[in-house]
């Protein structure tokens, strides 16, 4: 017997979630961003100019699926699909992926002014893609999976100073500015000494900080919520006790009703009894 093929609705809805997934975007995004401060170092590598080509054929790859699903979506009859939803989003992809393909070929940001002018303003506008397709992950987590995910940022960020400033001698050294830098502290024991790493920091603020805000709102919401819940507790068992005096008070009232119920109850006339000639029947 041969098994139903799915109907069209739900083959289209699954091409719809299929090109609406955020991690080939996501990954090709965060990919770029060592390409982006390889070209303020003294000597640049090639591979950073690979990686903006990668990065930004993936950017637009993901864009031509994602617009080729919502025109399939917009025409069969009775599909109604918003464009205003996703219009925006498409469009910055767009730009994005053939801007990493310009940097690609510009100067390096070193040696050309509007070249690191030009990456700043592509950098800025990659940054707010990434949160805005980050969100939903560090938005829907508990304590926990944030902790994680703060712990991996500040990592990552610590390892991006050691790697850009020549006077981070020391990885923890570098972990340290970035924890710094992230919860705006900024001691002043160690701090960026190049253009690279001076610019990095201004990231790691926008998004460190951001992240150390919800971490701490998680751990103030998490005590808030246990004063809440001893709070509703208390509230529960005291309603719960007021309920029984409630059906106690109810139960003597019913018994009281029935009680006055019976005394009120007028009495049964008494029958006189039949003599034998009254109960023999006439033929």
């Amino acid at each position: 017997m041969r098994s139903t093929p799915p109907t069209m609705s739900a083959r289209r809805r699954r091409l719809l979630d299929a090109a609406h997934s955020p991690w080939p975007m996501l990954i090709a995004l965060v990919a770029s961003v060592p390409a982006f401060y390889d070209s303020m170092m003294p000597t640049p590598a090639t591979w950073a100019t690979w990686m903006y080509v990668v990065s930004g054929l993936v950017v637009l790859a993901s864009s031509w699926r994602l617009q080729h699903s919502l025109a399939r979506q917009a025409h069969p009859p009775g599909g109604t699909v918003s464009w205003a939803r996703h219009a925006v989003d498409l469009k910055l992809d767009w730009f994005l992926g053939g801007a990493l393909l310009l940097n690609a070929v510009l100067p390096q940001s070193n040696a050309s002014e509007p070249a690191l002018i030009w990456r700043l303003l592509v950098a800025v506008l990659m940054l707010y893609r990434l949160l805005k397709i980050s969100l939903p992950l560090f938005t829907e987590t508990g304590l926990a999976r944030l902790l994680a995910m703060g712990a991996t940022v500040l990592a990552l960020c610590g390892i991006g100073f050691y790697w850009l400033d020549p006077g981070i001698d020391s990885l923890h050294d570098g972990l340290w500015l970035a924890f710094s830098t992230a919860a705006t502290v900024g001691y002043g024991d160690v701090v960026p000494s190049s253009t690279a790493s001076r610019i990095f920091s201004v990231f790691v603020v926008l998004l460190g900080y951001g992240l150390l805000s919800l971490v701490t709102a998680s751990i103030a919401a998490m005590f808030v919520g246990t004063q809440e819940r001893k709070v509703e507790h208390e509230i529960m068992r005291d309603m719960h006790t007021q309920l029984r005096t409630v059906r106690e008070e109810i139960r003597l009232l019913r018994e009281e009703l029935a009680a006055q119920k019976g005394l009120n109850a007028p009495p049964a006339e008494a029958q006189p009894p039949q003599t034998p000639a009254e109960a023999t029947p006439t033929a």
